[in-house]
């Protein structure tokens, strides 16, 4: 008899924990099919739950980043399912997908090449092609860039829900070169740029002497889960070669987008 009630009791603990997993996955739903954000009061109402079961999900899923929380105490997607997409791209063979493209754009430019994804503290080298020129920028796979300092960090930076961007700020804008963005009102207005231009163009904010182009890479729904870059040396980002080399990364970005996803890069117009 004893038994048969501690099976049953390891039962019911296990329906539980099942049971709350299947809660916290209904809020991201409503987060990734929905509002860009929501209230704990939303919540509540959308699936029935209490607010204090919800609160307590909420907080689980912050503090793993599946969501962030704005100062105006709601709460949005944050980066870890995006690293989680990274996965899943890899698992359809992105880099195979994108690795002619990159090819074309590193010989058309004549620079380096770099395929980039959001990961929690930045962004992440998926791929990257080397400069046929002697003189070049090279990449290192699998390194972590930060969000406020380079042209790949500021485009996902850019195209990331409002919370994310303010958790980057408040945690603070460090100095990695003397071209470095520190201030929040520059760094926003550098933001909202990137967002009409569709792409950014920095000299020199992570890596002195470096010039960098960078242009989203965009799912269906036209939201950016990835982008490609191009580097290299300052003094070959000429202005009377800028709008050029702009158009180049911008129609390779567009190439993956429709390779890999089905539709053109968000962001500013069409660069035809």
């Amino acid at each position: 008899m004893r038994n048969t009630s501690w099976a049953q009791a390891k039962r019911s603990i296990a329906w539980r924990l099942v049971q709350s997993v299947d809660r916290a996955l209904s809020l991201l739903d409503l987060l990734g099919n929905g509002n860009a954000s929501w209230g704990v009061s939303e919540f509540s109402r959308a699936t029935g739950l209490s607010k204090a079961v919800v609160f307590r999900l909420v907080r689980t899923l912050e503090r793993r980043g599946y969501v962030v929380q704005s100062q105006d105490r709601r709460y949005a997607l944050g980066t870890k399912p995006l690293e989680l997409a990274s996965v899943v791209l890899h698992r359809f063979d992105v880099r195979q997908v994108a690795r002619s493209t990159m090819l074309e754009l590193a010989e058309h430019t004549g620079e380096s090449v770099v395929l980039t994804a959001p990961s929690r503290d930045g962004v992440i080298c998926l791929d990257t092609v080397d400069s046929p020129q002697q003189i070049r920028v090279s990449f290192r796979l699998g390194r972590i860039t930060p969000w406020h300092a380079g042209a790949a960090g500021k485009l996902h930076l850019a195209f990331q829900p409002e919370p994310l961007i303010q958790q980057v700020i408040a945690r603070g804008l460090p100095r990695h070169t003397a071209r470095t963005v520190t201030s929040k009102s520059r760094l926003l207005r550098d933001l909202a740029r990137i967002r009409h231009d569709g792409y950014a163009f920095t000299v020199g904010e992570f890596d002195n002497g470096v010039a960098a182009i960078s242009a989203p890479i965009a799912d269906s729904r036209k939201e950016v889960i990835a982008a490609v870059s191009i580097g290299g040396p300052a003094q070959r980002f000429s202005a009377e070669r800028l709008q050029g080399l702009v158009k180049e990364v911008r129609q390779a970005a567009g190439r993956i987008s429709l390779l890999l996803l089905g539709s053109p890069p968000a962001g500013g117009s069409s660069a035809s």
